[in-house]
């Protein structure tokens, strides 16, 4: 029988995720203090109110002028065929432009359009009427359909969809949120994001990620999570006092968060700062590796007699060691043993074992290992 010698390192890192904060956008000459949206190829795009353009960041920081000469630029949304609308809040239009930034189209509105979002349901962009509150579809055919007016909408801005479609609306005024469904036509109080007599206490923008809602509070400094689920179960997400600070989630500061949007998978969010220095930080994952609750030795590997097995756990508890062969799916040893604190060894026979590729598996407290033995 030919015979191989393996030699396989199995490395099993335990990997948990906490919260960073990063900035991705510092240029004096970009601002970005507004909405935001992202494109499908990951450029981000950021609306400067108070002033008169669209910026475009591309995934690998480089920033250019979308569009400009724009009277007040806010809210920005995106059609299915990648075409980018922007509201004109002082002009009261909302445009459309093409990948590269031409014009396509604009569309005159009856009231002050503020923030979009695009339809889940058809290729349309809905958009809050700040003067009127109301929520509107812009169709494709540059017909308005009214979706909801009036109260309790108080100068509503911020937009966000959940997986299932409800549509969600943040007034800008009072900081309270609502949700508005196909199948019913009246508001479904959510929560009240919380200020604390700040000099501009207002509901910036809202996204929807993992499950939660988020809301950004100006004069609070603050991104709020909003558990859609309860009546008034709101958390500060991140944020404390005025400042731009990066690092752990936990420690980093913003100044007078405004836009903010999650990106396609909810590892992201994106926020905007109507801080008179126009910064995008971004809030993501961090790896951090922890010390691993379970380890295995075994030695000699390849082996034709016996083989040495040692466990290393970090606490005292029980646990399993199984031996399978690969090929066969059939268990060829199976034992429970008890880890004390002490170096844990056990020395197991394979000489009646067929030679071939087994798996050795050790099962302690939920979590679980394996190495490859090698029988000859």
């Amino acid at each position: 029988m030919r015979k191989f010698y393996v030699l396989i390192f199995v490395i099993i890192s335990l990997v948990t995720y906490g919260q960073e904060v990063t900035t991705v956008l510092n240029s004096p000459d970009a601002v970005v203090d507004d909405a935001l949206a992202l494109d499908a190829r990951g450029n981000l795009y950021g609306s400067n109110f108070f002033g008169d353009s669209v910026y475009k960041i591309t995934p690998s920081g480089e920033v250019s002028v979308f569009v400009s000469g724009l009277a007040n630029p806010n809210g920005l949304a995106f059609d299915r065929q990648g075409n980018l609308f922007i509201a004109e809040y002082s002009a009261s239009i909302i445009h459309k432009y093409d990948k590269e930034g031409n014009l396509i189209k604009s569309f005159p509105v009856d009231g002050i359009p503020s923030g979009m979002i695009t339809s889940r349901y058809r290729n349309s962009i809905i958009y809050t009427d700040v003067r009127d509150n109301g929520i509107k579809e812009l169709l494709p055919d540059g017909t308005i359909k009214v979706l909801y007016k009036g109260a309790p909408l108080n100068a509503p801005v911020g937009l966000a969809f959940d997986r299932r479609g409800a549509l969600y609306i943040g007034n800008f005024t009072d900081r309270k949120i609502y949700r508005l469904t196909s199948r019913n036509p009246a508001l479904e109080y959510i929560a009240t994001v919380p200020d604390s007599g700040t000099d501009f206490p207002f509901l910036g923008f809202v996204a929807y990620a993992n499950g939660s809602l988020f809301g950004t509070v100006y004069g609070e400094h603050k991104i709020y999570k909003i558990n859609p689920r309860k009546v008034d179960d709101v958390t500060i997400f991140a944020g404390s006092i005025n400042g731009d600070m990066d690092g752990d989630i936990t420690e980093a500061t913003f100044s007078y968060p405004a836009g903010i949007i999650a990106n396609r998978t909810g590892t992201a969010l994106y926020i905007s700062e109507l801080s008179g220095v126009g910064n995008i930080r971004k809030i993501s994952r961090k790896r951090e590796l922890r010390k691993p609750e379970l380890t295995i030795k075994m030695f000699p590997n390849p082996t034709s007699e016996f083989v040495n097995i040692g466990v290393t756990l970090s606490k005292e508890t029980n646990f399993t060691i199984t031996v399978q062969n690969i090929f066969t799916k059939t268990n060829v040893y199976h034992s429970d043993e008890f880890f004390d604190n002490e170096n844990f060894q056990k020395t197991i026979s394979v000489k009646d074992w067929q030679p071939g590729f087994y798996k050795v598996l050790v099962i302690a407290n939920g979590y679980k290992t394996f190495k490859l033995l090698v029988v000859k």
